[in-house]
């Protein structure tokens, strides 16, 4: 996946995730909220409803006598109070019916007090009105303790909300947390080790490696940064004129052939060669010319030797061949191989032909070092170039045979 469309994903996954958690939160709030406004207000009018007929029927008791002919007619203000929507939503059905009594026993009361004393009805009639005040009062306690029953689920419904949004909010932190982490190895940590193997490589180091990980364009960078170091370390032991090893790979590699050597005891071999009066055919011919000679020789030099041999341009115009797993005769012939095919390469228009002088050297025999094995060589090429140039000098050491007898 690409680094823009993850983090684009990424952004939009946190804020479609808090967005979720707000709305189911505001939907549970909303709906507490509900319950509460219903409890507090519908239970509480309701209460305050009822408190006020209680009022109204003690009120109506003390100030209208029983045997008013129009004492009916001016109950009926208290009786509307059952008809509040408050009331109509609880269960008051024994209060109406005690309400509905003392109506009746208020309307019978007149004719009463024609075959009972007035002391009686009056009795009767305070009973009834006592029974509407405390059955109103029994309601009223009821209500209340459903007012407290439902306090306690209320809080819980409230704390379980708080509870899911805080699990709800942890978990959607643990899921983008995953995610930033996710990001950090597949980009964080792919540019830190790109930018290491970068320091490394500034400071010297071309066998740094830059592992090829993370979104696509992490992945593309540190591909090309991979073929960019190994492009560099390519050129850094290349000779850039004529495409030979240079120096610096020819001393890594006459040094792995030594231990190669020594771990499996056979003998390789060394060739040091130089091309004769170079520097008068510089002076002669210019350096574009020189630089043309160098490179044709280059050629024939690589064409030359063997696919195991290892030639390289050692410095100037002198060049060097490591031939693995060889003697001295098979030495010879692959020195004796390069010089004359560039004694046999044709002149250029501006230029001359050219000859080579060689010396060579064959490890362990001729040095246990990469220098004394290389100076022994060196030796033999400065004979060869004092014998006359255009030759190999390659001296084996005698071999003793002792005879059976």
């Amino acid at each position: 996946m690409k680094l823009g469309r993850r983090v684009g994903w990424m952004t939009a996954g946190f804020a479609l995730a808090l967005f979720s958690v707000t709305l189911v939160l505001t939907l549970v709030a909303r709906h507490s909220q509900a319950q509460w406004t219903r409890l507090l207000s519908v239970e509480t009018e309701a209460v305050a409803t009822l408190q006020e007929l209680v009022r109204a029927q003690n009120s109506f008791r003390r100030q209208v006598a029983p045997d008013d002919r129009r004492a009916v007619e001016k109950y009926r203000a208290v009786e509307q109070l059952l008809e509040r929507p408050a009331l109509r939503q609880i269960e008051i059905l024994r209060l109406r019916e005690r309400v509905a009594s003392y109506r009746w026993r208020l309307g019978a009361t007149p004719l009463r007090l024609q075959r009972v004393t007035r002391a009686v009805a009056l009795r009767e009639l305070e009973a009834s009105s006592n029974r509407v005040t405390v059955e109103a009062q029994r309601v009223i306690e009821s209500r209340r303790d459903a007012i407290a029953a439902k306090v306690p689920e209320l809080e819980w419904a409230t704390n379980a909300m708080m509870r899911t949004g805080i699990a709800v909010a942890w978990i959607v932190f643990i899921l983008y947390a995953a995610a930033a982490a996710r990001l950090k190895r597949s980009v964080v940590r792919p540019i830190r080790e790109l930018a290491l193997a970068a320091e490394k490589i500034r400071l010297g180091d071309l066998s740094a490696k830059v592992p090829l990980a993370g979104d696509e364009e992490i992945y593309t960078l540190a591909k090309d940064f991979g073929l960019m170091a190994e492009e560099l370390k390519a050129r850094a032991r290349t000779d850039e004129l004529t495409g030979l090893a240079n120096f610096r790979s020819f001393r890594e590699r006459i040094d792995q052939e030594i231990d190669l050597s020594n771990r499996f005891g056979h003998e390789f071999g060394v060739l040091v060669l130089d091309l004769d009066h170079f520097k008068k055919y510089n002076d002669k011919y210019g350096h574009l010319a020189g630089n043309d000679a160098l490179q044709r020789v280059a050629r024939v030099i690589r064409e030359a030797v063997r696919t195991v041999d290892f030639p390289a341009r050692y410095g100037g115009e002198e060049f060097a061949v490591i031939a693995p797993r060889t003697d001295a005769t098979a030495l010879r012939n692959v020195a004796e191989r390069i010089r004359i095919c560039i004694e046999k390469l044709p002149a250029p228009a501006d230029g001359t032909t050219l000859t080579i002088s060689g010396g060579a050297a064959i490890y362990p025999s001729d040095g246990a070092t990469a220098e004394a094995l290389f100076q022994a060589a060196d030796q033999r090429l400065y004979l060869a170039k004092s014998e006359g140039r255009n030759r190999i000098v390659i001296v084996t050491p005698p071999r003793v045979v002792q005879s059976a007898g």
